[in-house]
């Protein structure tokens, strides 16, 4: 039979109205909703979940008490197990009939612990075996209304009020499931046990974001109206990094970690929050551990000589930190005024769970690190210059190598020569270089390998009714990529305790000790530089016999111990002009040795409910030792310390923190709270360090002794700081119907660096407000939009000046194992200094899609920063050369972005998609009439300044010269002529920046990637110009035959036919030959011109990638009586992208300053690969 669409329609119609009734109570619990309540009452949450459904709540009014709270947090969850959770927990009872739910209080428990469940799922027990337990969070709170599912069965109960649950089993091969919202699903397989304390883990996909704030307070994220960054333990664990600092890079939107080491082990890393906030002093933010300040200096770290020194943020175990807050505005950071300029990183160290057996973890690792970026050097052309040998050369311009004629060097035997330790070989003085041998590979093999890294910790966690620990033990070592004393050791141990004195007293203590034993390579354009001497070397070259007896004639006696390197081939000279690097890596020593305590302590007393009164200790010692060996013969540009020279220094830090705080909040009713929060703060800061050098040994072989060199050559330092300050401060938080949030803080502070004539006392006020309007009744029913948050916020920070500035001191005049004297300084006190201000404004949204699968933060932010700290010069006539002041300004602006997206979310399969962005313009707007200020590079050659009207680190040098409309100005040759006057020539900030990456899980496996993107800014390749000038880079070892005539440099016409050593190119007024004569003049690293050597620093990387396996099944852990066992590698920096020729450009050559993006001599950059283990039990 034929039937009509209108037939249809009429079918399903009278179908749909018959069915109506008895399926309206099976439709209203099916609808799938969104809800989110962060102490909400609950009569104000069943309200909301009326508006979204088409149910209707019926219930006595003294069923549910006015304040009574709840907490919620599902997205696209079946009515009927939201109201599961929701009101079985509360003692609540429920039944549908059609659209209308009709509250009843629950019948009382007719067992002790856990009722069955009154659904039709529940069944007979009929078993022999009965199981008891208790579910808590992991802070120890209990959780009412976790439902307790036997595997397999339609068997369950639910926890009761104390979280207690009973059931029956089987027999011991049974499993039980728990699930509850807002946590994550959990197995227990019952084996023999018969009770059970378990904890279940928040979900941190469903729950709302908990921030912890800058006095070390969790709050909801989604009630503050200022912004920050969250990393989790998971990301820190997966970053295959040693590191704390370097395992946080491309993790967090406007917030800038850069290796200021590149290879060498345990170096520090620059870190910068939203562009640069001083022109003067530490640019590093400020680092609260625990809700206690730490020291995170590093001093030395802005000395390019030398080697690269330790970040005391790397002195902490990342394996002991449960997660770290980055307090990116003013607002945020607030409440610590003057040492809050740079930002605020919170972490926050792991505790154990009460009421929870003791947990055993152990994590045991390997990885392998290898060298991902080099410059390439020619091979081609030996020692000498325009075309000819010669071993007294410091260029490789020599003859051609393959054109020798082969076999043994004609030598002199007659005369000098040098034995050499390594191999008992003798080199005597050369007459004809025949020899073809090509040393580069030799060379670069016995200075680099592969490095590598064990890392192993150790933790043990639980906890009883009234208290609960965490004991970790952790060792790091750590060998280098090159050969020899490049190593790092890192030995920490941990114990944080937790304690319940009484109903009404808390006190909770944090304790860790660190020992850092290293030893690192000279570096950079040191004269003793190990890459220095290495990347000017000639490739016939053989450097193995580095160490030797130099003898005068066949029967001289020997002088021993002489160094041999290319410029010095026979060691007939005390200074070998540059080290061979083996003499580097092997005989100039330098160790380091530091120990670190850090403790604090935190009593809380809650006199009555809302009123919390906290006492906050802490301390922060430690002792920091180094040693600088330079033997006999080294090589030194100042030919002071031929003869030896070794220095020590032991630096002393302690800083002492208190907080005293009180904290109430109070809710006046369902639609208006307020929390309040008074404190006051007392810091006290203590710097020393008492040392010495000495020049010019006595006895070369000598001890490492102050004894072993005359008075005269002994230079001792004995230096001491001492800083205190006291604050004040209060925070106002009000919450209105639970979707307007406010919070208002002021700190009052006064510092011992203050000026005596300025204002005693500084004030630093903030304030932020968010407004949750998806609230609003129009959008509470938008299923595509789960939760908007408008925020904005504005706060005042500050920098505090260095110490004594406020003062003129008078400096010594003479060795004090001289005749001792005491000089006025030439840099007049100024005691009406003030604290640098910078004040900052932020705007922007929070929004979350799709169930909250897809969540973006957006923020828009400006700050300025006024009363720059300078050293500004004065009139001559005044007795002095410069004053200290208050007399610039700079400014930031920018955007923050991030987005996270869970693609895929079941129990077998989830995928989950990140991403952040940052945009940053900063500009130097007033220097108080000072050209420049220099912030980094190399004095005479390159500088990194702070320029007005340009913004932090630009580089200044020599330039092209241009005419008026900005064209280059050529000679009669056709080659570029320079402009020598210092002049901007690049910018090394970036355009944005960001990070990307993805985590996937299926089953027991699981896979996550980073990329990390730096787009824009410039780059300065000083190490290829030098090499240029050397001939010792391949560009400059290359033959081309000329097909027409042009000219060199010189203005030589070389005809067309003709083979030369070099390159054609067109650098603007048609081809030229660039051969000798131009790459040791204008074309070299030497010439004024070093706007050619700037080039576009952009990159992206591949920042880490990890594959994970875990065995954690109710049959393994049945088998093994272990938790779990994860097995994974991962991989760092495995694929690198950028223009940048011959080094990572995520590195710094002056460390930890404001100058970025300059290659001179610096230690390569790494990828690693890595295996780890981490077993819990």
């Amino acid at each position: 039979m034929k039937i009509s669409i209108h037939q249809f329609l009429l079918v399903f119609l009278f179908t749909g109205v018959s069915l109506a009734r008895p399926a309206d109570a099976q439709n209203a619990l099916n609808q799938k909703i969104t809800i989110q309540a962060e102490n909400e009452g609950l009569r104000h949450v069943l309200r909301q979940i009326e508006k979204m459904t088409d149910v209707h709540f019926t219930y006595n009014a003294t069923l549910i008490a006015p304040d009574q709270k709840v907490t919620l947090a599902v997205r696209q969850q079946p009515l009927s197990d939201v109201l599961d959770e929701l009101l079985l927990r509360s003692g609540i009872r429920y039944k549908v009939q059609g659209k209308q739910i009709i509250l009843q209080k629950a019948l009382p428990p007719t067992k002790e612990a856990g009722d069955q469940a009154e659904t039709s799922n529940a069944v007979s027990p009929g078993a022999d075996r009965k199981i008891r337990g208790i579910v808590r969070d992991a802070a120890g709170e209990a959780l009412p209304g976790v439902s307790v599912m036997l595997k397999g069965s339609q068997r369950g109960t639910l926890t009761n009020t104390d979280g207690a649950f009973e059931i029956d089993v089987p027999d011991e091969n049974a499993t039980l499931i728990l699930s509850y919202v807002g946590y994550v699903n959990k197995e227990i397989a019952v084996s023999a046990q018969t009770t059970f304390n378990i904890v279940l883990e928040s979900d941190v996909k469903m729950l709302d974001a908990v921030v912890v704030t800058a006095l070390g307070f969790k709050e909801s994220a989604d009630k503050l109206g200022s912004t920050s960054s969250k990393i989790t333990d998971k990301s820190i664990a997966a970053s295959g990094e040693t590191s704390l600092l370097n395992k946080m890079a491309g993790k967090a939107s406007g917030v800038f970690i850069g290796r200021s080491s590149g290879s060498d082990p345990g170096g520090g890393s620059f870190v910068q929050i939203r562009g640069a906030s001083t022109l003067s002093g530490s640019s590093q933010p400020l680092y609260i551990v625990d809700g206690v300040p730490i020291n995170s200096s590093v001093h030395g770290g802005t000395n390019i000589r030398g080697v690269v020194q330790q970040s005391r943020v790397n002195d902490i175990n990342p394996d002991d930190i449960a997660s770290i807050q980055v307090l990116k505005g003013a607002s945020a950071a607030a409440l610590w005024g003057s040492r809050a300029a740079n930002g605020v990183i919170v972490i926050t160290t792991k505790n154990g769970s009460y009421n929870d057996k003791m947990k055993i973890s152990f994590k045991s690792s390997y990885s392998m690190d290898e060298i991902n970026r080099f410059h390439q050097r020619q091979t081609a052309y030996g020692q000498g210059d325009q075309g000819k040998f010669n071993p007294a050369s410091g260029n490789a311009w020599g003859d051609k190598i393959a054109s020798r004629a082969g076999g043994a060097d004609e030598v002199n035997q007659s005369g000098e020569f040098f034995e050499g330790y390594q191999t008992g070989q003798k080199y005597y003085p050369i007459i004809r270089k025949n020899s073809q041998e090509v040393f580069a590979d030799k060379q670069f093999d016995a200075i680099f390998r592969n490095g590598y890294a064990f890392d192993n910790s150790l933790s043990l966690s639980g906890g009883g009714a009234n208290s609960n620990y965490l004991f970790s033990l952790s060792d790091v070592y750590q060998k280098g990529v090159f050969r020899e004393n490049s190593d790092y050791r890192r030995s920490t141990i941990r114990l944080n305790i937790e304690s319940k004195l009484s109903e009404i007293i808390k006190l909770s203590t944090h304790a860790s000790y660190a020992m850092i034993r290293s030893e690192r390579v000279q570096r950079s354009n040191n004269t003793a530089g190990m890459l220095l001497g290495y990347y000017r070397m000639t490739p016939d070259f053989d450097i193995t016999d580095y160490k030797g007896n130099y003898y005068s004639g066949p029967n001289a006696a020997p002088i021993v111990n002489r160094q041999r390197s290319y410029r010095n081939y026979l060691g007939n000279s005390s200074n070998p002009v540059y080290n061979n690097p083996l003499w580097t890596m092997i005989e100039q020593k330098n160790p380091n040795s530091v120990n670190r305590f850090i403790g604090s302590a935190e009593l809380t007393i809650t006199p009555f409910k809302g009123l919390d009164i906290i006492n906050r200790i802490g301390i922060d010692n430690s002792s920091d030792v180094r040693q600088t060996f330079f033997p006999v013969n080294s090589a030194q540009a100042d030919a002071v310390n031929l003869n030896g020279r070794y220095g020590e220094v032991n630096i002393l830090e302690n800083q002492l923190n208190y907080d005293l705080i009180g904290r109430y909040s109070h809710n006046f009713n369902t639609n208006f709270s307020a929390n309040l929060i008074a404190g006051f703060n007392l810091n006290d800061r203590k710097y020393a360090d008492l040392g010495g050098e000495m020049s010019d040994f006595l006895i070369a072989e000598g001890p490492w002794n102050f004894s072993n060199a005359l008075t005269v050559n002994k230079n001792p330092n004995n230096g001491k700081t001492y800083i205190r300050s006291a604050r004040a401060y209060s925070v106002l938080g009000l919450s209105v119907y639970e979707a307007l949030f406010f919070n208002l803080s002021f700190a009052g502070e006064a510092a011992s660096t203050f000026g005596e004539a300025s204002d005693n006392t500084f004030y630093y006020p903030s304030g932020d407000v968010a407004w949750q309007f998806t609230k609003l009744k129009f959008l509470e029913r938008a299923n595509w939009l789960s939760f908007g948050k408008l925020r904005a916020s504005y706060g005042v920070v500050g920098s505090q000046p260095a110490p004594y500035r406020t003062r003129t001191l008078f400096v010594p005049g003479n060795s004090l194992y001289g005749n001792g004297s005491y000089l006025q300084s030439a840099n007049f006190g100024n005691d009406q200094l003030r604290p640098e201000r910078k004040t900052e404004y932020e705007v922007g949204a929070d929004l979350r899609f799709l169930g909250n699968r897809l969540r973006t933060e957006i923020t828009y932010y400006k700050n300025k920063t006024t009363d720059l700290l300078l050293s500004v010069p004065v009139p001559n006539s005044t007795g002095f050369s410069s004053a200290y002041q208050n007399a610039g300004t700079m400014q930031n602006k920018g955007i923050d972005f991030d987005l996270n997206y869970d693609i895929f979310r079941k129990k077998d399969l989830t995928l989950s998609l990140n991403f952040n962005l940052n945009r940053n313009r900063s500009l130097v707007t007033d220097l108080a009439g000072a050209t420049a200020v220099q912030v980094g590079g190399i004095s005479g050659y390159m500088t990194i300044n702070a320029l007005e009207g340009q913004p932090v680190g630009v580089f200044m040098g020599g330039h092209y010269a241009r005419d008026d409309q900005g064209n280059k100005i050529f000679d009669a040759n056709g080659f570029p002529t320079v402009n020598a006057a210092n002049a901007k020539i690049g910018d090394p900030n970036p355009d944005w920046r960001g990070g990307f990456g993805a985590n996937l899980s299926y089953k027991s496996f699981s896979l996550g990637l980073l990329f990390e993107t730096f787009q824009g800014g410039d780059f300065f390749e000083g190490t290829r110009g030098v090499m240029y000038s050397h001939g010792t880079h391949e560009d400059v070892g290359k033959e081309v035959t000329l097909t027409r005539d042009l000219k060199n440099f010189k203005g030589t016409v070389v005809p067309a036919g003709t083979t030369v050593r070099g390159n054609i190119a067109d650098l603007g007024a048609g081809e030229v030959l660039l051969d000798e004569s131009y790459y040791t003049t204008l074309g070299g690293g030497f010439s004024g011109l070093k706007e050619q050597f700037v080039v576009n620093g952009s990159w992206t990387r591949l920042r880490e990638l990890s594959l994970g396996y875990t065995l954690q099944s109710a049959t393994f852990r049945k088998a093994t009586k272990l938790q779990s066992v994860e097995f994974r590698l991962s991989g760092r920096n495995l694929f690198l992208w950028t223009g940048v020729r011959g080094i990572d450009p995520d590195s710094n050559h002056t460390q930890v300053s404001l100058g970025r993006g300059l290659d001179y001599f610096d230690n390569p950059g790494t990828q690693s690969y890595l295996f780890s283990l981490l077993i819990n039990y």
